[in-house]
């Protein structure tokens, strides 16, 4: 997998750049939104006029960069995704792989290997964010620091204790979307040469791949809801105490929404983080099988 990222170099350039203006621009307008509030606060109107402007601008860059990285994402992945396709293609002879299995890896698992590394440099770009906000919580209060970091940690404990769960069941669902591609494809043939009948067959293969695709589905989502509502709970905690701070005079109320801000950040990064895991285990599956029609 490193050749062929190898062979996309100008492409993973190009996704750095953008990605990295996209995730600084997410930073910055909270500041700058916050900083506007504390003028406003302080009476400063006409600095606070200067403000908003400069973050509806800021906000503006923002849309024309997510439209960049959006050019870089789908050139980086389209790359990734043709080498991909001349991997598996090149082998001359197959050996215990149906008809089903072939089409799948071709069709479905190129895709999500190419969709995971096309992804990469985002999500890079996201853990760093992280370090960011825990950052700057240690420059505003050690209390909401230290409770920001010691809630990740136990959220990112749970998401590596549930992996080896979530590979299984994917595996599982591979396997009886396979069974039904050939169970699909005999039906096909059956109906072009007018034989009959595999309707039973293909009911019972899909019923199969509906409750496996469901049983993994369900799994993921209600651990990522689990991690999301944890982090949620955390948010309030925290934003409670910011209260606390600006009653006693230690805290602006700008930095309250600015709390609230990045703790949005690291609700839409956990959601991402808790995906990754699901995504990485389906990346083993999908590389495997790929390795299978290639080498």
């Amino acid at each position: 997998m490193l050749k062929i990222l190898g062979r996309c170099k100008r492409e993973v350039i190009l996704k750095v750049i953008t990605s990295l203006f996209l995730q600084a621009l997410l930073l910055i307008i909270p500041i700058f939104w916050s900083n506007t509030i504390n003028h406003v606060t302080r009476g400063d109107y006409r600095t606070s006029y200067y403000l908003v402007i400069i973050t509806l601008i800021l906000s503006l860059l923002y849309y024309v960069w997510c439209y960049l990285n959006q050019k870089s994402w789908y050139r980086f992945y389209d790359s990734i995704y043709l080498e991909l396709t001349r991997v598996a293609t090149r082998k001359k002879e197959l050996r215990d792989v149906s008809l089903g299995e072939y089409t799948n890896i071709i069709n479905n698992d190129i895709d999500i290997v190419g969709t995971f590394f096309g992804n990469i440099v985002t999500r890079i770009m996201q853990v760093i964010e992280f370090l960011i906000i825990y950052v700057y919580f240690l420059s505003i209060n050690f209390y909401i620091f230290f409770v920001s970091l010691i809630v990740s940690i136990l959220m990112v404990f749970i998401i590596i204790r549930v992996s080896e769960l979530t590979l299984i069941k994917n595996s599982k669902r591979k396997e009886c979307l396979d069974i039904k591609s050939v169970d699909i494809h005999e039906k096909y043939n059956m109906l072009i040469s007018g034989t009959r009948d595999k309707e039973k067959s293909l009911l019972e293969s899909s019923s199969n791949y509906l409750k496996s695709n469901a049983s993994f589905n369900i799994f993921v989502n209600s651990i990522i809801y689990l991690i999301l509502s944890f982090i949620e709970l955390t948010r309030y905690v925290v934003i409670g105490y910011s209260i606390f701070l600006v009653s006693r005079g230690d805290m602006e109320i700008g930095t309250i929404l600015l709390v609230y801000s990045y703790y949005a950040r690291m609700i839409t990064n956990f959601e991402v983080l808790a995906l990754i895991n699901a995504e990485f285990q389906s990346v083993k599956v999908s590389l495997k099988r790929i390795r299978k029609i290639s080498y």
